[in-house]
């Protein structure tokens, strides 16, 4: 979620979905906002905030499709860490880095020292990267890849397009965190838009995206099944709580970081839960 220009993506006035085929739409809309694929973009028929735990599911889609170009990488030969490359790269395209400018953008404001609120923002908005920015996307690879290629090595190219599927639905479930439990840092942009989600859809949104990578990792790695989603609402909270210290709440940066940070950290549970025994 890198853009905080101004966003069409909410209104008061748009109703919630309620038929199956309103939820096909809002699932389409979804798909659309977050990957580069030729979906459609003309103004949205729902209000984002209803439409939450969908955000998983579309996820599950993205990782799904990593996980199957990993699968076909290794299947023509790819070194553990080649294919592991191949289906890191295929979600970064598909999406077109959304996540991974928000995290650029965010460790660049959030790393200068001494800047007030004002400074963190008007950074946040330049599409310039820093030395912070440029360094985090370098660890985000890295230790993407050498979670991946741990998986790969010792459970096998399912596990590691389980483990794809698993992080991309856990990472955007939680992106609801900030949203529910902190206001948009301004008053334009996708935070603005976005508003405030009822308790019961930012539920619906977390146990979607918990369960997913509970049923997608339990035969990968049992004890990361139990741990990933307790570990992923952890993380979330975390960088909410430096959002809102430094800037006052959330921007589309700051829920990009948050997917990041939980995808990072999900996957490096898994490779450490699989490769306990080595």
């Amino acid at each position: 979620m890198a853009s905080d220009s101004p966003d069409p993506v909410d209104s008061s006035a748009r109703p919630a979905p309620r038929t199956l085929e309103d939820w096909l739409q809002a699932v389409g809309e979804a798909a659309a906002f977050f990957t580069c694929l030729p979906l459609g973009r003309g103004a949205p028929r729902f209000r984002a905030v209803d439409t939450l735990p969908i955000w998983p599911v579309v996820g599950l889609a993205i990782g799904l499709a990593a996980g199957i170009d990993l699968a076909i990488a290794r299947w023509l030969g790819a070194a553990p860490w080649l294919a592991a490359v191949v289906g890191l790269l295929t979600a970064v395209v598909l999406t077109g880095a959304l996540h991974e400018d928000g995290l650029a953008d965010t460790t660049d404001a959030f790393g200068v020292a001494n800047a007030d609120r004002t400074r963190r923002l008007e950074i946040l908005r330049d599409s310039r990267i820093g030395t912070y920015g440029a360094l985090a996307l370098m660890f985000s690879l890295l230790l993407r890849v050498a979670a991946l290629t741990q998986i790969i090595v010792v459970a096998g190219t399912g596990g590691g397009l389980l483990a794809l599927a698993a992080t991309h639905a856990l990472s955007r479930g939680a992106m609801v965190w900030p949203i529910n439990g902190s206001k948009p840092a301004r008053s334009d942009g996708l935070g603005a838009a976005l508003g405030s989600p009822p308790a019961a859809i930012a539920g619906w949104t977390l146990a979607v995206g918990g369960g997913i990578a509970f049923v997608a990792l339990l035969a990968v790695a049992p004890l990361a099944a139990l741990l990933s989603a307790p570990l992923a609402v952890a993380l979330a909270a975390g960088v909410t709580s430096v959002a809102r210290q430094r800037i006052g709440g959330y921007t589309g940066d700051t829920l990009g970081a948050t997917q990041q940070v939980v995808e990072i950290a999900v996957l490096a549970l898994v490779a450490l839960c699989v490769g306990g025994g080595r």
